[in-house]
């Protein structure tokens, strides 16, 4: 199974879908904040990304989540303790602080959408290729740790 569309890519257009949101359906804006709670978010996002990616490259394993097949070793330390799908997660972190700084929660819709899209395009794939590439390692692993948080 081939995963064609790069989570990275996802992110970036649900950004775009953001930016139309706030400009052609506002729904309800936020009150005025201050720039850096959205700033926060979105690094908080960046930050849980980079450990992930720290991670994989450290267990000298694929980074490039359209070929989990390629996967050389199951990464289950550091922040893989957490979630099995921290770099979804960071993804998910920084949309939520973009959707802040365009101040609109019609925003929130494409936080909604890319976790929804991410879960059945990428996520449920990826792990049943990761079953079968790993076995019981793999399931021990999802029963012990959750998807997302």
């Amino acid at each position: 199974m081939d995963l064609k569309i790069p989570p990275l890519l996802v992110m970036f257009l649900m950004i775009l879908g953001q930016v139309e949101l706030s400009d052609w359906v506002p729904l309800l804006s936020f009150p005025e904040m201050p720039i850096w709670l959205p700033v926060l978010w979105m690094v908080f996002g960046g930050v849980i990304c980079l450990l992930a990616v720290v991670e994989v490259k450290r267990r000298k394993t694929t980074v490039d989540p359209r070929k989990p097949e390629s996967s050389s070793s199951l990464v289950t330390q550091g922040i893989y303790q957490y979630s099995r799908n921290p770099m979804y997660l960071g993804m998910a972190l920084f949309l939520v602080g973009t959707g802040f700084y365009f101040a609109d929660i019609s925003c929130m819709l494409a936080v909604i959408f890319f976790v929804l899209y991410i879960q059945r395009f990428q996520i449920m794939p990826e792990e049943e290729i990761l079953k079968k590439t790993f076995g019981d390692d793999y399931s021990n692993y999802q029963n012990s740790t959750r998807p997302w948080l």
